[in-house]
């Protein structure tokens, strides 16, 4: 089944490697870059947001697919000085940071507000599926106290400290009685 997505028109200024995953400053220099970059060609776009993706196509009839992001590698996203502009940093797999920058009428903030939501939808996903939290402690405890797990009985941290304590002291009240 193919997750839902929302298309937004945007001009796509570029793309360019930055030194840090975030910052304001980092964002804004990648802007300042492309703008004035004379390879750098403004394209109109197509930005496909899906809770999972985040896909940019050439607006054309054949759609040619250009560059496709996986959301659970972006590190950073914000409006730049002229709120027309925008860019979002990803995370490549060749440890590198690198950042796409679009321009938008009248302004980014819808872009913007796309792929914030397509984050939360994602860390959101994240939550259900690891329905104990990302607390290793949690974690522990949760497969610790759970009463039967295949067939085998398991007791709480609580009464297992418990019964240990009361086992140690049991042995020296019958070491001092003896």
């Amino acid at each position: 089944m193919e997750e839902p997505r929302k298309v937004i028109r945007a001009t796509y200024l570029g793309s360019i490697e930055v030194s840090k995953a975030s910052g304001m400053d980092v964002l804004n220099d990648a802007i300042v870059a492309l703008e004035n970059s004379p390879t750098s060609v403004p394209q109109t776009v197509t930005v496909a947001v899906a809770p999972s993706m985040i896909t940019i196509q050439q607006d054309t009839d054949e759609g040619d697919q250009m560059v496709e992001c996986r959301v659970r590698y972006l590190s950073f996203l914000g409006i730049g000085q002229n709120i027309k502009q925008c860019a979002f940093i990803m995370h490549t797999t060749q440890d590198l940071f690198i950042a796409h920058v679009f321009e938008c009428d009248p302004s980014a903030g819808t872009l913007c507000k796309t792929i914030e939501a397509a984050c939360k939808l994602r860390y959101q996903k994240c939550l259900d599926a690891h329905p104990q939290g990302l607390n290793p402690n949690a974690s522990l405890s949760h497969n610790i106290s759970s009463p039967n797990v295949n067939g085998i009985s398991r007791k709480g941290i609580s009464s297992t400290l418990k019964s240990l304590v009361g086992t140690i002291t049991g042995r020296k009240m019958k070491l001092t009685q003896s």
